[in-house]
């Protein structure tokens, strides 16, 4: 007897696999993971060590005084030379007297200042809490410049950092802490849970974000202010700090997951170790790491965060909008990402369902 299978009969084809493995084969896969850890594994070796390779000071901000029976004109003919020096380390300025370079030293406005002294022994002022690197760089400058006019020179560190700092990278180490935990959370959530497929779902992780960061950041703070006492005082505006770094950092990780998929992870390491980590400088300042480096640093989180720890512990908040600014812009862009995505996602579905029943 012959049986005849009619259309109706005939199981659907079954639906494309989304596995990597059974789409492109394993060996496939295995070549391009291998390719991949690769090459951020020599892009991490590669971008610290020419960043920190070879510290050279540039246009590091220092303020001329003429002190007690020196002429105000040697004070601007000292700066203009200075100015001048081979490599320009230096971008010199005049100042009037010592209560103004103390002021423009706690407002960020200079990083170090040379007090003329009609005894030839000068005094350097430098503010260590702002990169030990930078201020360590100045002293080498001015041993040479005294050494060569036959001057003597006293250094004065006006804002050192804490006793319990060690070259102020206590707070580049805190700040990478809260950049880890928040694109790992992202990582996490991506890996297990895969990009939320409705807007209600998208909102739920950036809810279990924001409450995991407000979490990291206390916790981190705490640890920090009272456990080891490095920055005491400071809980507060370091909790919220520390909830920015974190949330940023997570949920531009989660809206690169949305946008992306699994790519999203080495583009997060990318962006927040391989670049992030060596631009943020630690005990290094700006005036003397790259000049890439020291653009790029504080538009990244791991820079944000060092350099609002440093506002807050040290300069009492002076400098700390742009740290909030850089934080703001990932916030927003990752919020962008990850609903429009999920927008998308959504809108596509319910194209694609009527057709599906269709057939």
């Amino acid at each position: 007897m012959t049986t005849t299978t009619t259309e109706a009969d005939t199981p659907p084809a079954p639906p494309a696999s989304d596995n990597l493995v059974d789409r492109f084969g394993r060996r496939t896969v295995m070549a391009v993971l291998v390719a991949g850890v690769l090459v951020l594994q020599l892009g991490f070796i590669l971008s610290y060590v020419a960043a920190f390779h070879e510290p050279t000071p540039r246009d590091i901000a220092v303020a001329v005084v003429a002190g007690p029976g020196v002429p105000a004109e040697l004070a601007a003919q000292t700066a203009d030379e200075l100015g001048e020096l081979e490599g320009r380390p230096l971008g010199t300025r005049t100042a009037t007297d010592t209560a103004e370079v103390r002021r423009l030293l706690r407002d960020r406005e200079i990083q170090g200042a040379y007090v003329l002294d009609a005894s030839g022994t000068d005094t350097l002022f430098t503010a260590s809490a702002g990169g030990s690197s930078v201020s360590s760089a100045l002293e080498a400058v001015f041993d040479r410049v005294t050494a060569e006019q036959h001057r003597q020179l006293i250094v004065r560190d006006e804002i050192p950092v804490g006793a319990h700092d060690n070259r102020g990278l206590s707070g580049f180490y805190l700040s990478i802490g809260w950049v880890v935990g928040g694109y790992l959370l992202a990582a996490a959530i991506g890996l297990f849970l895969g990009a939320p497929s409705t807007r209600r779902q998208a909102w739920a992780h950036i809810a279990v974000m924001f409450g995991y960061s407000a979490a990291s950041g206390a916790f981190g703070a705490l640890i920090t202010t009272h456990l080891l006492g490095t920055f005491a005082g400071h809980w507060f505006p370091l909790w919220l700090l520390g909830t920015g770094v974190v949330f940023a950092t997570g949920l531009f990780t989660m809206g690169l997951r949305a946008a992306v998929g699994v790519v999203a992870v080495p583009l997060a390491i990318a962006v927040f170790v391989v670049l992030g980590n060596p631009s943020a400088g630690g005990a290094f300042g700006a005036n003397v790491i790259p000049g890439f480096y020291a653009a790029i640093g504080k538009w990244i989180t791991p820079g944000a965060g060092t350099e609002g720890v440093r506002s807050i512990v040290y300069f009492h908040n002076v400098g700390l909008g742009q740290p909030a600014l850089a934080l703001a812009l990932y916030t927003a862009v990752g919020a962008v990402l990850l609903l429009g995505f999920t927008g998308l996602r959504v809108r596509k579905s319910r194209t694609d369902t009527p057709v599906a029943a269709a057939k």
